[in-house]
């Protein structure tokens, strides 16, 4: 099995509280590993310290990806620029650092179900489709490891099944993916689930 992430001993401190502490969590090739917690307990705080966006305050976080590529990531927030059209918020942003050409985009627009849309400015959108336009990107991603902070957030039923499939068919293939997610998965079975809650600590030293 091919090793894809590693952390060591991770440790997120807010104020004089730790949100978690001592984490250790791999990721192997073909795994999908669920981030569980309550509210506030610091599940987008790990994924975001995950993909070197906040800086832990103890511990590493090691990924064995080819040609130094980064994982995708894609926040709980569509993250898209309400002022440009679907097919520019593709064109001018790229995607884990590599433009994608405009066949691409299109092609990947239309899986999300945005054929139609591709010339809309995104603030005419509704919130679902807005975030289509973000889950387009992993369409157009080319790295083996998806970080997804609540990926199904304001997607109809049919688009949750459709990303469900996207996220297995992706595993299946070798990806390896770590999420959140408040709604249930339909392979929970297949899920290795980890409560970021065993790692709190309630005090600072």
């Amino acid at each position: 099995m091919i090793k894809r992430l590693q952390t060591e001993q991770l440790g997120v401190r807010r104020s004089e509280r730790w949100l978690f502490r001592r984490l250790d969590l791999e990721l192997d090739q073909g795994e999908l590993v669920q981030i569980t917690g309550a509210n506030g307990a610091g599940k987008t705080t790990l994924l975001r310290t995950l993909c070197g966006l906040i800086e832990p305050n103890e511990g590493r976080v090691k990924w064995f990806l080819e040609n130094d590529a980064s994982p995708m990531y894609l926040g709980h927030k569509a993250c898209v620029k309400a002022e440009l059209t679907a097919l520019e918020n593709l064109l001018l942003h790229p995607v884990n650092g590599r433009r994608v050409t405009e066949e691409q985009a299109l092609d990947a627009l239309a899986e999300v179900g945005l054929a139609e849309y591709v010339d809309s400015p995104v603030r005419y959108l509704s919130a679902g489709q807005g975030r289509r336009v973000a889950l387009a990107r992993l369409l157009l991603s080319d790295t083996m490891v998806w970080v997804l902070d609540e990926p199904f957030t304001a997607i109809d039923v049919e688009g949750c099944q459709w990303l469900e499939g996207l996220i297995s068919t992706f595993v299946s293939n070798g990806g390896a993916v770590v999420l959140t997610s408040h709604q249930p998965l339909r392979w929970s079975s297949q899920i290795r689930a980890i409560d970021i809650g065993d790692y709190r600590c309630s005090v600072s030293y």
